[in-house]
Formats: C-alpha cells, structure tokens, sequence
C-alpha cells in the first residue's frame, strides 16, 4: 500500500511537470522563432537489498527528458526590411551579456550607433565581427545571407549550426547555447535568409492541447487512486484486528 501511495505520487508530480511544460507552449504560440518542447517520463527498475539481502525492485516514475522540437515554423510576411528569416538550417549569431547566444528570432532593429541588434539589445554578429550599418539608407539582405547598403556589401550574416540531434539549452528569449563543450558550431549545411519575414513559433496549438486535457485526465486518475489507497491503509491501521 505504501509503495502505491508512492507511485500515484509519482505520477502526480511527473504529470504537473508535463503541464508546466505544455503551459509553456502555449504561452509562447506567438513568440517569434521559439520551438515547442515536450516532457517525456519513464518507469525505472531501482534493485536494492533488504535485510536478508535478497534483492526487491523498488519503481520509479520520473521524468526522463525535455525534448525540444527544432522543425521550422512557418514564414510570416511583415514588410519590415529588418525583419529576417531563415529557411533552413541554423541559427543567428548574438551576442548577450552570458556570451554568443543563438537565435532563430530575425526581428533585428538598429541602435543609435548604427548597430544591427536584437529587440533585447543584443548586438547580431557577422562572419567578422558586429553589423555596423548607416542610418536613412536601405538595407537589402541577400538569400546566402549578405547585408547589403546600396551596391555596397557591409557584412554577412553569421549563420551557425550544430550537429543533430541539437544539444542546446534555453538562455531566454528564444536564445540557445550548446549543451556540452563537445559541441562545436559548424557552418551550416543549407539555408536561405528571407528578408521581410518573421519565422512563427512552430508550437502546434492543438497537439498542446490535446496533450494537456490527457495529462490533467490522468492527474485526476492518479488523484483518486492515491485517494483509495489512503483510505485502505486508514482501515488496515485502525481496523483491522481490532477487539470487539
């Protein structure tokens, strides 16, 4: 009965994991570039030794990883020639306070310098260094990634990537880091920079759904089994065996 307890417990906790990640989401279905992640669980065997040191499986339910999906979203046509978007692999090169960042979100402005930045400030990097471009002149990004002022070219885009499956951590705003130092960036093996356009998030909004109704479905279950086995321990302590 204790391991029961146990176990709906558990699965409580994994489930209201699962709901915060789906919360997530759907909280961010209109953020620009962000990529929808999902929680997965998994039962473990834990074997241990009791005090006749004869082994017993002691299970375990927790949550296993966090998966993001890095699958594109699609293209969204604003006109704002500052606004670009990747087709393919990659990422936008930044530079944030904790270090270069990457990005798929293209929603670039330029500061009082001139500039090329993020709506958070960061400055969007180059193959050589930070884009430094004139104000009151157009800008014209090319598809293999050049900024473009006039006939004059003032920088590229430094487009990275990573090996897959992507091992990358969340920093915020829809940035990225590598995962482990083993992870170097490489050049990108394809892509196509769309100027005038923003890359949608790619959260599938009734997939979320779906899957956060199953998980408060199965809360519930988990709920009312914990419930039963509460009361079944309650009767076996006060009264089972008792004298009449």
């Amino acid at each position: 009965m204790i391991q029961g307890i146990y176990l709906a417990t558990q699965g409580m906790t994994t489930l209201m994991q699962k709901q915060d990640q789906i919360a997530n989401n759907l909280a961010n279905v209109n953020t620009t570039g962000y990529k929808q992640s999902h929680l997965f669980a998994q039962t473990y065997n834990k074997f241990v030794k009791n005090d006749q040191r004869e082994p017993f499986v002691n299970r375990q339910i927790k949550a296993d990883q966090v998966a993001v999906d890095y699958s594109e979203g699609s293209l969204k046509k604003t006109g704002n020639p500052l606004d670009f978007a990747i087709k393919g692999s990659g990422f936008y090169t930044v530079m944030t306070p904790h270090g270069m960042g990457f990005s798929r979100n293209g929603n670039f402005a330029m500061d009082a310098q001139g500039y090329l930045i993020t709506k958070e400030g960061y400055k969007v990097m180059s193959t050589e260094g930070f884009i430094n471009l004139e104000h009151n002149k157009d800008v014209r990004v090319t598809s293999d990634g050049y900024v473009m002022q006039g006939d004059e070219r003032k920088a590229r885009l430094r487009i990275t990537d990573f090996r897959k499956p992507y091992r990358l951590l969340r920093q915020g705003n829809s940035i990225y880091r590598p995962q482990m130092p083993d992870n170097p960036a490489i050049a990108s093996p394809g892509f196509a920079v769309k100027q005038g356009y923003l890359e949608s998030s790619n959260v599938n909004l009734i997939r979320n759904m779906t899957e956060m109704i199953a998980a408060f479905r199965n809360f519930e279950a988990d709920q009312k089994a914990l419930h039963a086995q509460n009361e079944t321990l309650d009767k076996a302590v006060n009264q089972v065996g008792r004298l009449s």
